[in-house]
């Protein structure tokens, strides 16, 4: 290439101006809404196709159930709904007026979506909540002339209206639905509900005192900086809730009289901590006393501090970190090597029960608090491969399975494998039947949450082209220890790997 020649590039061509740039921007906008628009059409439309749930007949007599002739009128309108138990069921996702549909086919359409099954779940449960119980606004949906985001908005609040309730908001808010705010939403919501159902809003009071509640997100941390802290949400009784904000009061001022230099936030934030573990009040004594010998007397907030409180912190841990971590012989934040990278870092610690990674600090200091019961419990190597002739599990494979596991291996499913079941990838054979000897082995079980455990077990009606319906179970194979290769009723192969899953 000769001196001072160039190819000729984008950067030869005009600049785009900015307004031009915003319009671009605009029409991607748009483009964007159609496609949500369309898909949530779309997802309406598989919802009709799956509103029956009837199973085919073979079913029934493939796991033992009587002919259809020999049934009673109720038990033929329990099978044709739900099946056998743990097969297939309706749903009821939307609000009363609208169908019920298939367990199953909102797990396959999640699963082909890339969403999670809850995910997908409340996706089919706004649509069919749209479509059958709002018409109008449904209508103005089909004409492009709405967001899709602005719909669920909508169906959020009429999910739980009478049908009488929600026609009346679908009537009054279908013309400004694409303006509207979501605080303008809820508020004709209510008076929907309190115009067609006066008796459950009377009742309103009494309900409210059994939807209390008190919870601890200990599975989100973004950062590992941040796993030690825990938010916390709940609905308190208005009584409880004065007497706790008293006690919350209260301490935080001790607290500060004893000392303290963190900011009021934090103060109140540890006081619950005592609470947790039964001190009522830190019986501070801010003027101490001298003895005899001019030295100054323990204070009552010193003795209280070095005995255990009434309730002992129970701290119940599966950790992966080094023995330096752990013993701290260093010190607190001593850095060392790290495997990975090579240089200097924290002690890290990974705990298993919330799949997060915490510094070994953090941990070191939960169990210093007096009255800690710390087990140590033996390493388990996960290269072992155990394996037993009968179908029931025991806890030494169990175990394995799941810590070399965190999660269920469905696709695009996130649920911890400490809560689930463990499923035979082939299915298990008796020995006095013919079955191999070891069918129940490290290398040969996985963890499935019960729903998709149940997907995978039973057959789906599957609508085919001619009248009627086949049924189709999905199928998965372990590739590798880690990855497994799903198939859906309708075709479609997921590979579900340590990163998560693949559509193929």
């Amino acid at each position: 290439m000769a001196l001072g020649h160039h190819d000729t590039t984008e950067q030869d061509s005009p600049a785009v101006s900015t307004g031009d740039l915003l319009s671009l921007a605009v029409a991607q906008k748009q483009a964007a809404d159609d496609a949500d628009r369309q898909l949530f059409i779309t997802v309406a439309a598989w919802a009709d196709r799956h509103t029956t749930g009837a199973l085919m007949p073979d079913l029934y007599g493939t796991y033992g159930l009587a002919d259809d002739d020999a049934l009673t009128a109720a038990e033929n309108a329990w099978v044709a709904r739900f099946g056998m138990p743990g097969a297939d069921t309706m749903l009821e996702l939307a609000g009363p007026g609208a169908p019920e549909v298939s367990e199953f086919a909102v797990i396959e359409l999640a699963a082909a979506l890339g969403r999670s099954t809850d995910s997908g779940r409340a996706l089919v449960s706004d649509a069919v909540e749209a479509k059958h119980r709002l018409p109008k606004i449904w209508a103005r949906l089909e004409a492009g002339q709405v967001q899709v985001w602005r719909i669920r908005r909508v169906t959020e609040v009429t999910r739980q209206l009478t049908a009488d309730a929600a026609a009346f908001v679908d009537a009054h808010l279908a013309h400004v639905v694409h303006t509207a705010s979501f605080a303008t939403v809820k508020r004709l919501a209510a008076e929907a509900a309190a115009r067609f159902d006066p008796e459950t809003c009377e009742m309103e009071e009494v309900d409210t005192r059994a939807s209390l509640h008190v919870h601890l997100d200990l599975a989100t941390a973004w950062t590992i900086g941040t796993a030690n802290g825990v938010p916390l949400t709940g609905l308190l009784d208005r009584a409880d809730a004065e007497e706790l904000e008293h006690a919350i009061r209260t301490i935080a001022e001790q607290l500060l009289a004893a000392g303290s230099t963190d900011t009021l936030d934090v103060r109140r934030a540890k006081a619950l901590g005592y609470l947790s573990r039964g001190d009522l009040t830190l019986d501070l004594d801010t003027s101490p006393a001298s003895d005899a010998g001019g030295r100054a007397a323990t204070s009552a907030s010193e003795e209280r501090a070095s005995r255990p409180p009434r309730n002992p912190r129970q701290v119940v841990l599966h950790i992966h970190l080094s023995e330096a971590a752990l013993r701290g012989n260093e010190g607190p934040g001593t850095p060392e090597v790290d495997p990975d990278t090579g240089r200097l870092g924290l002690h890290l610690a990974r705990l298993e029960n919330h799949h997060q990674t915490l510094t070994a600090d953090t941990v070191r200091d939960w169990l210093a608090v007096p009255g800690t019961q710390v087990v140590v419990k033996p390493v388990i190597n996960l290269a072992d491969q155990i394996a037993v002739d009968c179908y029931e599990i025991p806890d030494r494979i169990s175990t394995r399975v799941k810590l070399k596991r965190t999660t269920c291996v469905f696709p695009h499913c996130t649920r911890t494998s400490a809560r689930v079941d463990l499923d035979h990838i082939e299915e298990y054979v008796p020995p006095d039947e013919g079955g191999p000897p070891g069918q129940t082995a490290t290398d040969r079980l996985a963890p499935l949450c019960r729903r998709h455990h149940r997907a995978k077990t039973h057959p789906s009606p599957v609508p085919s082209s001619q009248a009627g319906s086949t049924t189709v179970a999905w199928d998965y194979q372990q590739l590798t220890p880690t990855t497994w290769l799903w198939t859906s009723p309708h075709g479609i192969r997921l590979l579900v790997h340590p990163d998560g899953t693949t559509e193929l």
